[in-house]
């Protein structure tokens, strides 16, 4: 009888249990709830002896960095080029080695360090293993990383992005292939290398010094300083970022072009290299209410509403308005007056010491021979491209040929048979595109004029992107009949090409002399130098 009871107890009491088992948990905790933690790539490796391996984290979710990196056993595995996010490992010889990879975050006040490994068995045979990636991006925060970053031939980005003020110095080199990028708040730059590109999307204001050849920045920090040291060449400066203050500090060094697209305002001080070109300063139509102050000589255009302070050291300076409806508001404070011309052509000058406002010819005017050039079926004029010839750089230019002439009245003479060929090359847009420059050739004396020929330019794509980064002519045979003897100038005019929906662009020329002698088959004397400049 007790055993039975006892039996009976137990068995309710399993019953009980079991339908205990089936109900859902008060407080579950689902596999998903909690946060992978920080790790290794993988945390056993095997290498062949000389192959390498990058090692990278995963999960970083609270932005863990890499201070340190050990190895149990540096002959048969070693690392080297830590970044704050990745370690390579080689194998050395044939064996087992430990790697330990300790990482701190700043996100944390407690429990802010970590330690974590990775087995490496270096073999002698080949292994199965997964490639390498190759890599093509590099992001930079230190000095040394950078210097490793420069060398990686495969490497065609790099981006500087400190996170404490440390200053870099970037010795001379070429990088062709390389666009940087600096994201820099707290750091000062010295670059003398040249690059594919730079963009300074953020930089220390005090300054960026520049000792490179022929760079191209887009500066998007809205303050900073770029200081163009002696024998240094900046190939263009272009700033699309609004309400941004730029200052550039010419210390003998040579600016070719900025380019504003905003409403910043840009001061330009210094001095420019001996036999400097004005500085080519553009305005597109989007930076209305920008503000230029120079101490240096430039030549404006401008296709927006804009206002000009012109210091000493200014003078000779030149402001051209491309478009109708439009205006700059003048302060001259050179010793000479600052001539402005509108989009008609005609002339107005403001003069030493005083501040005037002057305003482009409404839509009715032309623009270098384009009035009145419309849309398609419609009577609205089109507005002139925003694309221009770069003025102020020197251009390739020679001559050569035959001229046979005959005698005329009064013992002169005049050209009755000529074979002139004409070469000129080199010639750019301020900033590079896929558009047609067309050229014209004129012949003229004091008493006589002659349109020699017109075409269009050979446009240059070095680098293949569809962009031309140069024009050339060359036209043979080119008749210059009828001149008289004695001196011919050859005026050849250079414009980007009117399209569809814009009309041609204001014109840049080269002027070229040429001696023409009596008799027969005389050469062509060339009197000016080769190496031309554009106007």
């Amino acid at each position: 009888m007790k055993k039975n009871l006892i039996k009976k107890v137990f068995a309710v009491s399993l019953s009980i249990a079991m339908a205990c088992s089936f109900l859902p948990a008060a407080n579950p905790v689902t596999a998903s709830a909690a946060a992978p933690y920080v790790s290794l790539k993988t945390t056993f490796k095997t290498l062949k002896v000389g192959q390498k391996y990058k090692m990278t984290l995963k999960n970083n979710t609270v932005s863990w960095k890499i201070k340190k990196v050990e190895t149990t056993d540096k002959p048969i595995a070693t690392v080297y080029g830590k970044t704050t996010s990745s370690v390579m490992i080689k194998g050395k010889s044939e064996g087992r080695a430990t790697i330990r990879v300790h990482l701190k975050t700043s996100k944390r006040k407690q429990h802010n360090t970590k330690t974590l490994r990775c087995r490496v068995k270096v073999v002698t045979s080949t292994p199965t293993v997964d490639p390498t990636p190759t890599v093509t991006d590099a992001t930079v925060t230190t000095q040394a990383e950078l210097d490793e970053a420069l060398k990686t031939s495969t490497i065609t980005k790099i981006t500087i992005k400190p996170t404490t003020a440390e200053n870099f110095v970037i010795p001379a080199n070429t990088y062709n292939n390389v666009d940087l990028i600096v994201d820099a708040p707290l750091s000062d730059i010295e670059n003398s290398a040249s690059f594919k590109s730079i963009t300074v999307e953020n930089i220390k204001a005090e300054t960026w010094t520049e000792k490179g050849s022929n760079n191209a920045f887009t500066w998007k920090a809205a303050k900073g300083r770029l200081a163009i040291a002696k024998g240094a060449v900046v190939k263009s400066v272009s700033i699309p970022t609004t309400k941004a203050k730029v200052d550039i500090d010419v210390q003998e060094g040579t600016l070719n072009v900025v380019n504003v697209s905003s409403d910043a305002e840009v001061s330009i001080t210094g001095k420019l290299a001996e036999g400097a070109a004005a500085v080519a300063i553009s305005f597109s139509a989007t930076a209305t209410n920008a503000k230029l102050t120079t101490a240096i000589k430039a030549a404006v255009t401008t296709l927006a509403k804009i206002a000009a302070v012109f210091q000493k050291g200014a003078e000779d300076s030149t402001i051209k308005l491309e478009a109708a409806n439009i205006s700059v508001v003048v302060t001259n404070n050179t010793v000479k007056a600052i001539v402005v011309t509108k989009n008609n052509n005609t002339l107005q000058s403001v003069n030493a010491g005083a501040t005037g406002t002057v305003e482009s010819v409404s839509t009715s005017g032309g623009n270098n021979g384009n009035s009145g050039s419309t849309y398609p079926g419609s009577s609205t004029p089109k507005p002139v491209t925003s694309a221009r010839i770069l003025t102020g750089q020197s251009v390739t230019a020679s001559v050569s040929g035959t001229t046979t002439s005959a005698a005329i009245s009064g013992g002169a003479f005049k050209v009755s048979d000529s074979k002139i060929d004409l070469s000129i090359s080199d010639v750019k847009l301020v900033t590079p595109s896929s558009l047609t420059v067309q050229y014209t050739v004129t012949a003229s004396t004091s008493t006589w004029t002659k349109t020699v020929t017109t075409g269009d330019m050979k446009g240059i794509d070095a680098d293949g992107d569809g962009k031309f980064e140069s024009y050339k002519v060359d036209a043979k045979g080119l008749s210059i009949n009828g001149a008289p003897g004695g001196n011919v100038k050859l005026t050849i005019t250079f414009r980007v090409k009117a399209t569809d929906t814009t009309a041609a662009s204001p014109s840049a020329k080269v002027e070229y002399v040429i001696v023409v002698s009596e008799g027969e088959n005389v050469a062509v004397t060339q009197s000016e130098e080769s190496n031309l400049q554009l106007k």
